[in-house]
This record gives C-alpha cells, structure tokens and sequence, in this order.
C-alpha cells in the first residue's frame, strides 16, 4: 500500500483548480453563466477540501492511538523488566 502523501495531494489538488478556473475563464459564456460556473466550482472544491481535511485527521487519530498504544506497552514491558531486575 502507498503512503498518504498530503503534500502531493496538495499540490494536485491545487492543480486541478487552477486548470478549471482557467478553463471557465477561457470557454465563451456569459457572465451570469460564468459566475454560476465559478460559484459551484468553488463550493465543490470547499466540499472537496474539508473531505481531504476529515480523512486526513482520521488517519492522524489512527497513528496517534497506534503510537499510544505501543508506548504504553513499552511502558509496562520496562516495568516488569525492571521488577524483574530489582528481585533478581
């Protein structure tokens, strides 16, 4: 499996934004048309952006409670060497 590159995302995302943006800009509509367009681009693109925003910190909260819990188990395996130790 690939890892989640945020960055990478970023960038692409960015990309495709900026490529529908120009080509809204350059396809021959009308104003209130082309207004609209930008509109709706623009929300979808929030939409899109707080989707990522979501993903990205479920996938923080998994590593985050992962992390805990190998701590944890480091933790209570240094407490049972060192009992281990102490009583030897």
């Amino acid at each position: 499996m690939q890892k989640f590159r945020p960055r990478m995302f970023v960038t692409f995302t960015l990309g495709v934004g900026v490529g529908a943006v120009a080509a809204l800009l350059l396809a021959p509509k009308a104003g209130r048309d082309l207004r609209n367009e930008i509109a709706d681009g623009a929300t979808d693109g929030v939409n899109q952006a707080r989707r990522t925003a979501k993903k990205i910190g479920k996938q923080a909260q998994k590593i985050v409670d992962e992390t805990a819990d190998q701590i944890n188990d480091a933790v209570a395996a240094g407490g049972v060497a060192y009992n281990h130790e102490r009583n030897a």
